[in-house]
């Protein structure tokens, strides 16, 4: 006899019901990553673009202060080639010395020219060493015909010669002489050309260099 109870077989599972899930659910799976950024990479950016402008600013500022720095440096070593060529053009006498302070061309002068008894012409003056250290010094001097005005300029060169002075102590005096074997019949001039000082022990620079 079929038995018809209310008893259940506890592996029976009533019809409609869908069964119990096996596994236990998880978390939600992380949402899709978007196209914004987070704060942290936002703050990031913004950082960077900081660091970018101030980056421009400062190099700017560089090229700027190098720019007139140039310039200054520029214009410093044009004046100081003017006023250097100002002491040749006043004194007529040419140097390779960079000293504006004490020029060489003021530390000679020139205060005799005439026969030296053998048959030439000596030149003769004085130098004053005006620096604050002891100097050697060469004179180069040309001897011209004609006359010439003060300068002896334009006249023709009919000897020319050079002497060294060496040792001429600070805001010391000393006096110099040269002469050439020859003389002119007529008018002549002895005159200073160039002037060169060194510091004493130091090799003298080339004729007609620094």
């Amino acid at each position: 006899m079929l038995d018809l109870g209310d008893d259940e077989d506890p592996g029976t599972v009533a019809p409609g019901v869908p069964p119990a899930p096996s596994v236990t659910p998880g978390s939600a799976p992380p949402p899709p990553a978007g196209t914004e950024p987070t704060a942290s990479r936002r703050g990031c950016l913004l950082l960077g673009l900081v660091l970018g402008v101030v980056g421009l600013l400062v190099v700017g500022g560089l090229v700027v202060v190098l720019a007139v720095a140039e310039g200054w440096i520029g214009h410093k070593a044009e004046d100081l080639a003017q006023e250097r060529q100002d002491v040749v053009d006043e004194t007529g006498i040419a140097t390779g010395s960079t000293d504006i302070a004490h020029p060489p061309q003021r530390d000679v002068s020139i205060g005799a020219c005439e026969f030296d008894g053998a048959g030439g012409v000596k030149a003769s003056g004085t130098l004053t060493n005006w620096t604050d250290d002891p100097a050697d010094y060469r004179i180069s001097l040309s001897f011209r015909d004609g006359g010439g005005g003060a300068t002896g300029a334009g006249a023709a060169e009919f000897g020319a010669t050079t002497v060294t002075v060496e040792g001429v102590e600070k805001h010391t005096t000393t006096n110099w002489s040269a002469s050439v074997p020859v003389r002119p019949e007529g008018t002549y001039t002895c005159r200073i050309v160039r002037i060169d000082r060194w510091v004493p022990g130091e090799d003298p620079p080339p004729d007609g260099g620094s």
